[in-house]
């Protein structure tokens, strides 16, 4: 037999008892066909279009995949992926569920890649019952409950999101303390109750967990453009999610997200240091901010303590720039400030032009976990952003935490919550410097002693002849005689 339709094939579904198949096409439309009568289909439907003005039906993206399920309750499960109109666009990745006369759109974060509906029989020629949809996205695998109203998700025992917010930084840590783990798990998302989910277990079943790949353990730090990190146990075969720090909850949310028309990612990490003995981390953001956080197992009310220190410096003009001049002139430290005609500005005001973020000021409460201590910020410089930190590191046996941008270095005290080094590049080689090296090519004295072979008298190298001479007599001397 042979069928024809007018509008492009995507998938085809048979109907249990064999006599019946639905087709999904690129309109946006669904066909029923009939093995008795196939020249045409004996129902034709638009499930998501909508009549106009006109008269005429919308025009509807195409149904890539249609499923069609049977029921001993006698109402079938029709479930297909797209076919919503093109005017919503923002609506695209979705699957759709239609049982009997109730029609339910379930709206993916990800574009649909396959799905799959699970039924309680593995026969295709008995009645289905079908009890949950397995839906793989670009990024995320999700599992729909079809026997609990609304149709919820069930929650992932071993979510691998790490594209839920761009990736920017990783740290890698490898033979950890035996207790690091455990600790985070202890203060990790998975000791909370999530709501909004199933309350049917996961669906899902088979294989086998893989032993630990190695004796020690494994931890890696996923740094994201919203600001948050994600500690993962790499121990195993796959990542486990043990916990989960947002440090945007530090600051003030900004006022603008967008310079210029182009949107960003202020809370950005770029950079993580980690002491896996003292659990202390620091972290580093795209807006040269830099954060301190302290391991706790409860919960506490406290203040975040803030300090800003411009790493910004200008040359000044005075002094000798001469060609002669060994060194540079010594670089000034120019405060920022902002230059405002009425007198009498209090400081808050000029902090909060200086700053790109603002700390939450007064005692805040901080879940278990990594707890926020102390944040460093860069202020603006003549109105200009600042260098991005450009490196970092943490002592925890010395108490330092030390950062670093193109123009300067900053060394913290983290116990006194002090700044007690804030020095520019140009100061580390210039005329300040008590350790001052001054290198030395091999090239030019190569070439120096060249030129004082050429500059050297005929009565000199004479001398020098005779010197030898001699020396090599006295020796053959004293070999004879021994």
């Amino acid at each position: 037999m042979r069928c024809q339709s007018a509008e492009p094939l995507r998938s085809i579904s048979w109907h249990h008892e064999g006599k019946q198949f639905m087709c999904s096409h690129t309109d946006g439309s669904l066909t029923t066909w009939t093995v008795r009568q196939a020249p045409k289909p004996i129902n034709v439907s638009q499930p998501h279009a909508k009549t106009n003005k006109d008269g005429k039906a919308e025009a509807c993206k195409p149904i890539q995949k249609v499923e069609w399920k049977s029921s001993k309750t006698g109402e079938a499960y029709v479930i297909f992926s797209g076919g919503l109109t093109y005017d919503k666009a923002g609506r695209t990745p979705s699957i759709t569920v239609i049982h009997g006369k109730t029609t339910t759109v379930l709206e993916m974060e990800h574009n649909v890649v396959d799905f799959i509906t699970l039924c309680e029989s593995p026969w295709t020629s008995d009645f289905q019952d079908p009890y949950a949809i397995v839906v793989l996205l670009n990024n995320d695998l999700v599992v729909i409950d079809l026997l609990t109203p609304g149709y919820p998700c069930f929650e992932n025992p071993y979510p691998m999101d790490l594209h839920e917010s761009p990736v920017t930084c990783c740290t890698y840590l490898a033979d950890c303390p035996s207790d690091l783990i455990p600790a985070f798990y202890s203060v990790g998302s998975r000791a909370q109750k999530r709501t909004g989910f199933s309350e049917r277990l996961w669906p899902l079943c088979g294989g086998e967990w893989s032993p630990t790949s190695c004796s020690y353990n494994e931890i890696i730090l996923t740094g994201h453009a919203d600001g948050s990190i994600k500690f993962w146990d790499a121990s195993a075969g796959s990542l486990q999610v043990l916990y989960k720090l947002k440090t945007a909850k530090v600051f003030e949310k900004p006022r603008s997200r967008s310079v210029d028309g182009v949107d960003e990612d202020p809370f950005a990490i770029q950079l993580i240091s980690l002491c896996p003995e003292s659990r202390k981390l620091c972290v580093a953001g795209a807006s040269s901010h830099v954060i301190l956080f302290k391991f706790r197992k409860l919960e506490s009310v406290s203040e975040t303590a803030m300090l800003e220190i411009p790493i910004t410096y200008e040359i000044s003009e005075e002094g000798d720039c001469s060609p002669e001049y060994e060194y540079p002139p010594r670089p000034t430290l120019s405060m920022a400030s902002k230059t405002d005609s009425a007198e009498g500005e209090s400081k808050k005001s000029s902090l909060e032009y200086l700053t790109p973020l603002r700390v939450r000021t007064g005692p805040q409460k901080k879940p278990p976990g990594f707890q926020a201590h102390l944040v460093c910020l860069t202020p603006l410089m003549n109105g200009e952003l600042p260098s991005q930190i450009s490196s970092l590191s943490i002592n925890s046996s010395y108490g330092l935490m030390t950062y670093g941008t193109d123009f300067g270095i900053v060394i913290v005290d983290i116990v006194q919550k002090v700044c007690i080094l804030n020095m520019s590049s140009p100061d580390l080689y210039g005329s300040a410097d008590p350790y001052q090296r001054v290198p030395r090519s091999p090239k030019r004295d190569n070439n120096s002693r060249e030129l004082d072979e050429r500059c050297r008298s005929p009565s000199t190298d004479q001398d020098y002849i005779c010197k030898v001479y001699s020396v090599t007599s006295l020796v053959t001397l004293v070999q004879a005689l021994g």
